[in-house]
């Protein structure tokens, strides 16, 4: 069928012309998100991803702030914020694998730990400057490759990025002072009744694994985590003291990732010492 009977699928006139992306030879060909981000044709090399920002939300703002520093704690995807006068701004920025392309049934426990730890790590930079994602749900999450970094030596291998910042807030008041406020639009569902949630701490709740174990038995230190970052919900509209920090959250993980390696490294001495001892 012809690409005009499907309006989802058409890339919208104004980014075909825009002049800044002409500049820049970038053709976008479909959608990744229709009517909101669009990406160059995947069959030729890692691409460029485009997103339709609406200046009604804070996200231009907070990706051009995030974007001032691009250490490696900072997880925030590698980006531009392109204005016009004419135009909403667009993000521009690289395409980056899906987390459903890690092949999660079969990782190691380390892996698990350290994958989680990225995002822990990631959660704990925006909050140390007093930003709220409040969307955390696996969709907004993407993970870089070695083949990505050829294309733009900005982008880490192997690196989970934080993506789609459309609801996300910049607070005036830190965590653990921060009082509740209505929870907008998310991917994941409150727990019942509540339309409160201290807003950190409501990142924290959202990203309780489920990305890692949705096709495997949970081992028993990820259920234990999984129950910690739920915590016992009481509906807070102060700061909430439900469940751990983001930064307590990323402790903990170091610490785990730390005895994991110690417990392997033990469990493997004997065979070592055989291989050294005559």
């Amino acid at each position: 069928m012809d690409e005009d009977e499907h309006p989802l699928l058409k890339v919208p006139d104004f980014l075909k012309n825009h002049p800044e992306l002409q500049s820049r030879g970038i053709n976008l060909t479909l959608p990744l998100k229709p009517f909101a981000v669009y990406q160059t044709d995947p069959l030729a090399g890692t691409g460029f991803a485009v997103k339709i920002l609406d200046p009604n939300t804070q996200e231009a703002a907070i990706c051009e702030r995030l974007q001032m520093s691009l250490e490696s704690r900072n997880h925030m995807i590698p980006a531009e914020v392109v204005r016009s006068p004419s135009q909403p701004p667009l993000l521009l920025m690289p395409c980056l694998s899906r987390i459903d392309s890690v092949p999660f049934h079969n990782a190691s426990l380390n892996f698990l730990l350290s994958f989680f730890h990225q995002i822990a790590e990631g959660l704990e930079y925006l909050h140390r400057h007093r930003i709220a994602h409040l969307d955390m749900c696996p969709d907004n999450l993407v993970l870089a490759h070695d083949r990505h970094t050829v294309a733009d030596r900005r982008v880490e291998g192997k690196k989970v990025y934080i993506i789609d910042f459309h609801t996300s807030r910049q607070l005036e008041s830190p965590p653990g002072t921060q009082p509740a406020i209505v929870l907008p639009y998310t991917q994941i569902d409150p727990p019942s009744g509540i339309k409160h949630f201290d807003p950190y701490s409501w990142d924290v709740f959202e990203n309780r694994l489920q990305v890692f174990c949705h096709s495997r038995p949970e081992p028993l230190i990820v259920r234990w985590l999984i129950r910690w970052l739920i915590g016992t919900e009481r509906g807070c509209r102060a700061a909430c003291r439900c469940r751990p920090t983001a930064r307590r959250v990323r402790q903990m993980l170091t610490f785990m990732r730390g005895l994991v390696y110690t417990l392997e490294l033990l469990s493997n001495l004997p065979a070592i010492l055989r291989r050294l001892l005559p």
